[in-house]
Formats: C-alpha cells, sequence, structure tokens
C-alpha cells in the first residue's frame, strides 16, 4: 500500500515511513525517558497501523513498570520497533486506528454526524472511500474540537494529504 506524504504528491512507500520512524528513533538519547515517551506518544497511532498487538506491548515499556534503566528500556523499545515497522498497514490495521480516533469525538458530535462518520469507517473498510478522505475529515475535528494531542500525530503526516 502506498501513501502520500502531507507536502508532497508523490506515494510514500511502507520504506519511506519504516526508515523515517527508524531515523527518528535512533536520534532519541537512550538515556532520556522523556524522549522516549515523547516519541511513542506522537507515533502511537502510526505504531497501531503496523501491529496493534506490538503497540500494546511499546506501551507497556515505555511504562516502565519495572523500573528499568533508560538504556535497557530503550533497547527493548527498539527490539519491539523493529519488528513492528516491519509489518505493513492493511484495510483491517488501519479501519481500527480510524476506530480509535473516531472514539476522540464521538461524545463532541451529534447523532447524525456520528452516523456520517461511521458510515464513512465503514466505507473505507469496504474499499468504498480512501483513507486520505476519512482522515481528512478526522484532521478537520481534531482541530475543531482542538484535540491538540491527535493534531501532533504522525499517522496524519503520512496517510492524509493536504488538498490545495
Amino acid at each position: 500500500m502506498h501513501v502520500l506524504g502531507k507536502h508532497s504528491q508523490e506515494p510514500l512507500s511502507h520504506k519511506n515511513i519504516h526508515d523515517y520512524v527508524m531515523n527518528n528513533f535512533s536520534r532519541l538519547d537512550k538515556h532520556n525517558i522523556d524522549e522516549l515517551v515523547h516519541f511513542h506518544s506522537i507515533n502511537k497511532y502510526l505504531l497501531m497501523a503496523h501491529d496493534r498487538i506490538d503497540t500494546h506491548t511499546l506501551r507497556d515499556i515505555v511504562a516502565n513498570h519495572e523500573m528499568l534503566s533508560p538504556q535497557i528500556l530503550h533497547e527493548n523499545y527498539e527490539i519491539t520497533l523493529k519488528n513492528t515497522m516491519k509489518k505493513e498497514p492493511t484495510i483491517k490495521t488501519h479501519h481500527y486506528v480510524l476506530l480509535k480516533l473516531f472514539g476522540h469525538f464521538k461524545n463532541d458530535l451529534n447523532d447524525e454526524e456520528n452516523k456520517i462518520m461511521l458510515k464513512k469507517l465503514y466505507a473505507f473498510k469496504e474499499n468504498k472511500e480512501t483513507l486520505n478522505n476519512v482522515l481528512l475529515l478526522l484532521e478537520d475535528l481534531t482541530r475543531k474540537f482542538q484535540k491538540t494531542h491527535l493534531v501532533r500525530q504522525t499517522y496524519f503526516l503520512f496517510y492524509a494529504k493536504v488538498e490545495n
């Protein structure tokens, strides 16, 4: 599956996205847990599109319930991240991410707006609506309802293109 970068009309390949994520990860300070937490938080939905289970594992690593050193956390995260990024997103995994994103708005929308959004999500699942169109709608909602934590998601950066 090819995707369009936000500022480009050229498709981004799975390899382009993989390389971008891994390059950004390699720049993290291995002694700084806050950088790892930030990396995970802005890439959460992108990672989820690759593998939902691995994303939960990555979340647990970042939570650091075992009180591991930053270096060990970083190493554990890297192993799972590499495995996650090897997997290409599918319609099914994108649909799951879209449902999760929609969940942030269901209480902000009226019944009719919720129905419209759910129809769009179903149409995407049935391959009758593009990922780009659904994401542009979700991106508009993030701005309208000021969901700033979602605006920063790299998922929007890679999978939604800006219409001129």
